[in-house]
């Protein structure tokens, strides 16, 4: 059986559940957070409570808290990877995390992000892919990813939006995640 919780020195990663709707509300909604993940201020407290419904139902959400505290710091997810045809690869992931901005710059999010893979790694027999997207001007997530070991599959392009407005360029990043050993 996968484990569904993990600690490392500084968080625990857990089960992203619906009482975490009032920290996830408040992280979405600060616009450092909106601006990094191409999503609205402004969404009202329905849109959001959808957002969260729709990140559990993926097949890895995590909730980050802080270990000594258990205040809820970010959300990290593993969306099931769909192919060019629209289907569902079983053994592909597309990556999505963010973290309170008080938390940044202090390696939590690579800490916390090797504890998730850590636990993706160990739900399945066979190697994975997992796909992580940011936008060129997000420095910092493309620092993590790159400390993680994630490739630049393609440096620039831009794709679909939350809100409809115009995105900015992304980048395109892929790792290979081997299986646990037993």
């Amino acid at each position: 059986m996968m484990e569904k919780m993990s600690e490392t020195a500084r968080v625990r990663l857990r089960p992203l559940t619906e009482s975490d709707f009032p920290g996830y509300q408040r992280l979405l909604t600060l616009p450092a957070v909106a601006a990094a993940n191409g999503s609205p201020t402004d969404a009202d407290p329905a849109q959001v409570k959808r957002w969260l419904a729709a990140d559990r139902q993926s097949p890895f959400a995590f909730a980050i808290e802080d270990k000594a505290t258990r205040r809820f710091m970010g959300t990290i997810l593993f969306y099931q990877h769909t192919g060019d045809a629209g289907e569902p690869s079983p053994a592909e992931y597309d990556l999505g995390y963010f973290l309170d901005p008080i938390d940044w710059g202090q390696g939590i999010m690579p800490e916390a992000l090797v504890g998730s893979l850590q636990l993706v790694r160990q739900a399945s027999q066979r190697p994975q892919i997992v796909w992580a997207t940011c936008y060129l001007s997000n420095h910092r997530s493309a620092r993590v990813l790159e400390k993680l070991g994630f490739q630049i599959v393609l440096d620039h392009f831009v794709g679909p939006s939350i809100t409809g407005e115009p995105v900015s360029p992304q980048a395109l990043y892929r790792l290979n995640l081997q299986p646990a050993e037993k």
